[in-house]
């Protein structure tokens, strides 16, 4: 009887062992996974920080240029563009829209 107790009380310890080679192993895999996604999480977190950044100087350069354009445009007039050989001519030739327009597509050229 005495060796029918032993060899149940060896066999639970070593049961119970490799129970607890399992846990610490299972633990073990879990902290690496949360070690991993804690490490993607901070990373697409600063990833993010630096689209924002660039996206807010972006906007910025955008403001001004647009700003830049804006006084540039209000300079331009029919005067100052006469300086630069820009002058108003008279149209001589033109396409009629009624009556040649039916025959350009008669002919093959259709607009």
């Amino acid at each position: 009887m005495t060796k029918a107790i032993t060899h149940t009380y060896n066999l639970a310890n070593e049961y119970r062992l490799h129970a607890a080679y399992i846990l610490m192993g299972a633990c073990a895999i879990l902290i690496f996974f949360y070690a991993v996604n804690v490490y993607r999480v901070i990373s697409h977190t600063v990833a993010l920080q630096k689209v924002t950044t660039s996206l807010t100087s972006i906007g910025s350069a955008v403001g001004d240029l647009d700003a830049h354009y804006l006084a540039l445009s209000s300079q331009v007039t029919p005067d100052s563009l006469s300086k630069y050989g820009l002058t108003q001519t008279q149209v001589s030739e033109f396409i009629s829209r009624t009556s040649t327009l039916g025959t350009v597509a008669t002919i093959g050229h259709e607009l």
